[in-house]
């Protein structure tokens, strides 16, 4: 692979390069964000040349992806619900696991206004996808990362019902009530294995105390006091603590349903307090 190869020849090459670290989808969408160009437009221009300085650009993001660096940070970018949001290393990148946070929200809840935070809004994927399908809804994403709160910033810029708090959970909202509290907290347990495989995403995004539950326990005894009486709480979880949430929420006067994700898996509980 050298510089004076085609768009072609440089796919082929790299894709051999990259082995089971990679797929040829993610040599293409490399060579498209060096060239500026959609991946469309890209295939369309197989026998184009690339300059030096792109091609330099290119073998740098190839040598971090064959290291294992995810490829949405290595374009800064990840498609979630019908957009594509920025990330950066201060953010996780949104998984489609957390679609289904989207999917309830929006089957359950029409378009007469709510008010909705999300709570560690991290990229402000949940926030800024609501905000697009619910424009008459007043929506807040909080994060108690600064970085994080900026990138989620730059994802929402166009949208007028939207706003962002820096905020440790529902600390910072001592007399604000919602109709909706979501969350995708930390849930991972400091000793889980599949840490490793995320060991370039935010670690404090990822990882709580109590076996992956502190986060989880703290948000559902705070937001007792923040929810209209009709509100409701969703929160994402691991695949194996649905049962331990629905026990937290329980214990605490919660009427709980747990939720699948598309592949079946235990992946969020929605609770409202008092006669459901």
């Amino acid at each position: 692979m050298t510089e004076t190869d085609s768009v072609a020849a440089i796919t082929a090459a790299a894709k051999q390069l990259l082995g089971d670290t990679g797929t040829r989808l993610d040599v293409e969408l490399l060579l498209s964000h060096c060239l500026g160009l959609s991946r469309t437009a890209l295939l369309a221009r197989s026998d184009q040349k690339i300059s030096p300085n792109q091609f330099k650009l290119f073998q740098a993001l190839l040598e971090q992806r064959r290291a294992g660096v995810p490829l949405a940070y290595l374009v800064q970018k990840q498609a979630f619900w019908k957009s594509e949001i920025n990330v950066t290393a201060d953010t996780l990148i949104p998984r489609p696991d957390t679609e289904l946070l989207i999917a309830t929200i929006l089957e359950r809840w029409g378009s007469p206004h709510r008010t909705l935070i999300d709570l560690g809004t991290g990229s402000g994927a949940i926030a800024v996808s609501l905000a697009k399908e619910r424009p008459n809804w007043t929506i807040i994403g909080s994060d108690h990362c600064n970085r994080a709160l900026s990138v989620a910033q730059s994802n929402g810029r166009d949208l007028d019902n939207l706003c962002w708090v820096q905020a440790d959970w529902l600390t910072s909202f001592a007399q604000n009530k919602f109709d909706i509290i979501v969350a995708n907290p930390p849930y991972i347990a400091p000793n889980d294995p599949h840490l490793h495989a995320l060991r370039y995403e935010p670690r404090q995004a990822l990882v709580a105390a109590d076996h992956g539950l502190e986060d989880l326990k703290t948000i559902i005894a705070q937001a007792k006091r923040h929810l209209t009486k009709t509100g409701h709480l969703l929160l994402e979880h691991g695949y194996n603590q649905q049962s331990a949430v629905i026990e937290a929420m329980n214990n605490r006067g919660w009427h709980c349903e747990g939720l699948r994700d598309l592949s079946g898996n235990p992946r969020a509980v929605l609770g409202q307090l008092g006669e459901s």
